[in-house]
């Protein structure tokens, strides 16, 4: 085993020795030192030598130079300082990357902030104009689009100039009233579904669940169904009592919210096997026909007593049959002149038809109302 003190002797001494002529200076190292020891091991003489060079601050490169030993050791501390403030620079540059990406996000929020800021401002002016677009359409009466296609009276010459073109801007602005009124439509029975089945949603989850068929034929029609429109027109049906209530945030069929929880749905695999909501409350409003056509005219809560009991519990399953749910149904097929009426004292009549009614058909021969002063049974009997 070699002595450390040997080892530091035997690098001293090559440390001192000059260069031969027109050589270079002997480097000391751990081959150079076993070899002026003649022998030893390389890990002794490593360790011992990684301690004299810190020791004796040994920089080859320097001395072998063969330069003087004053300008060596500042040529080194020179080295040092150098070295070090590399490593500053290279440190501030990349604090400077990350400021700058910081910088970078901080730009795409703002402007991320402002569309979405002209985005609500966007939509609120669509909404107002929706809201003033179904003002004038309340106000004005419908184009009368029979007469439109009629050929022009003897004596009469044909619409041209100005008084054409408004009659064919008038065609086409009830069209798309039309077009409006039967998509609007579509969504609320979408929504009626979807409430009916999961119970009072906010906007957004309800958004999501409406059939994505739905919002393409929106978009394809030129009314895009949004998120914002959606509340806008629920809210006013909430507001005109049209079978929607707002329950906290959340959206929820009228008449529903002081009721109590239905209990808990079917069976997964009954859920598949029962009938679609659209399917049976068409069968319920049909056999409420029935029944007022034999009875007579009835309140809602009198129509619910005289249903078949399988049919209200087989309701809970959509939502639950309750008389305000009821006679918001019925209200809505009076407005869609289904044969029913409204009396004055609430209760409810049908209009009879020729042979049993199929749910869908509209009243015919009759002028279908709300809030009729007879009082008397069916309709017409």
């Amino acid at each position: 085993m070699v002595a450390e003190n040997e080892v530091w002797q035997a690098a001293d001494r090559i440390r001192v020795r000059q260069a031969p002529p027109g050589g270079v200076k002997e480097r000391v190292s751990v081959r150079t030192v076993r070899k002026e020891l003649g022998g030893g091991s390389f890990g002794d003489i490593a360790r011992s030598l990684a301690r004299w060079k810190v020791r004796e601050d040994y920089r080859p490169v320097i001395e072998q130079a063969d330069l003087p030993e004053a300008f060596g050791r500042r040529l080194g501390t020179i080295g040092r300082e150098l070295l070090e403030m590399a490593r500053v620079e290279a440190a501030r540059a990349r604090l400077a990357d990350f400021v700058e990406a910081d910088q970078r996000r901080a730009t795409e929020r703002d402007v991320l902030d402002e569309a979405l800021s002209r985005v609500d401002l966007l939509e609120e002016r669509i909404a107002a104009m929706q809201a003033e677009l179904d003002r004038l359409r309340a106000a004005a009466p419908a184009p009368a689009t029979g007469a439109l296609r009629d050929p022009a009276p003897e004596g009469r010459p044909a619409a041209s100039g100005r008084e054409g073109v408004g009659l064919v801007d008038a065609a086409h602005g009830g069209k798309l009233a039309r077009e409006a009124d039967v998509f609007w439509r579509e969504v609320w029975e979408a929504v009626e579904s979807v409430v009916g089945q999961r119970g009072p949603l906010a906007i957004h989850p309800l958004f999501k669940a409406l059939p994505a068929s739905l919002k393409a034929d929106g978009a394809r029609m030129g009314f895009p169904l949004t998120p914002a429109w959606l509340r806008y027109h629920l809210l006013r049906m909430a507001e005109d009592g049209d079978g929607l209530a707002v329950v906290g945030h959340r959206f929820a069929l009228a008449g529903t919210e002081a009721e109590e929880a239905a209990p808990p749905g079917p069976h997964a695999a009954e859920r598949v096997e029962a009938p679609s909501g659209r399917r049976f409350w068409r069968e319920v409003i049909r056999e409420v026909h029935a029944l007022l056509c034999r009875d007579g005219p009835k309140t809602a809560e009198a129509v619910l007593a005289g249903i078949e009991p399988g049919r209200v519990d087989a309701a809970r399953r959509f939502q639950g049959l309750t008389p305000g749910l009821l006679r918001w149904k019925l209200r809505q097929r009076i407005k869609e002149r289904r044969p029913f009426r409204e009396l004055a004292d609430g209760r409810f009549a049908a209009i009879p038809c020729d042979g049993p009614w199929d749910g869908l058909a509209p009243a015919t021969g009759v002028q279908a109302g709300r809030r009729s002063a007879q009082g008397k049974g069916t309709i017409g009997a």
